[in-house]
C-alpha cells in the first residue's frame, strides 16, 4: 500500500477540493465518504485499536469474501486500510474502486471509505473458531455489504 508519508491534511475543506464531493450517508450508523490516503493516514496517527497483523489478517478476508459477493460487479476492489476506534466504536475501512472494462476507464480509480459502528476491534470483526478458524463477522460483512453497495451506486 502506498501512502503519502509526511503528508497530514487537517482542513477537510482542502480534501474535498481535491478529492470531490462528499455525500451525507442516509444511515446515521454508516458513513461512506470520499476520503483519500491522506484521511487514513490522519486517523493512523492518533492510534488504531488494531495492531497492523490485525489489520492485515481483516483486510484478507474481506478480499477473500470480496471475490465471491461485491467484487463481481463493474469494480474491482483494493482494500487499503482499516482502522479502529475503541472509543467511538467505529471501523472505517478505506479502499480503491477501479472499473472493469475498455482501457481509458481502467485508468481511473476512486477512492472511498466506509465508516461502520458498533465495531471497536478485531475481536468484533473478526470470529475465530476453536480450532483457530478465522472468518468475518457476520455483523460486519453485513454493514459491508451495505457500505460497498452505496459506494458503487454512487460512482459517477
Amino acid at each position: 500500500m502506498k501512502i503519502f508519508q509526511g503528508i497530514l491534511a487537517t482542513d477537510t475543506s482542502l480534501l474535498t477540493a481535491c478529492g470531490g464531493e462528499t455525500a451525507a450517508a442516509p444511515d446515521p450508523d454508516l458513513d461512506v465518504g470520499d476520503q483519500s490516503p491522506v484521511d487514513a493516514r490522519e486517523e493512523s496517527i492518533v492510534g488504531n485499536a488494531l495492531t497492523p497483523a490485525q489489520a492485515n489478517t481483516a483486510l484478507a478476508l474481506i478480499d477473500g469474501i470480496c471475490a465471491d459477493t461485491w467484487c463481481s460487479g463493474d469494480y474491482d476492489f483494493g482494500f487499503q486500510d482499516l482502522i479502529c476506534s475503541r472509543a467511538a466504536e467505529t471501523c472505517t475501512l478505506t479502499l480503491q474502486l477501479f472499473p472493469r472494462g475498455d482501457e481509458a476507464s481502467a485508468q481511473q480509480s476512486y477512492w472511498r471509505s466506509c465508516e461502520t459502528s458498533g465495531f471497536e476491534g478485531y475481536g468484533s470483526l473478526v470470529d475465530r473458531a476453536t480450532d483457530g478458524y478465522e472468518s468475518l463477522n457476520d455483523d460486519y460483512y453485513d454493514a459491508l455489504t451495505v457500505c460497498t453497495t452505496r459506494l458503487v451506486s454512487r460512482l459517477p
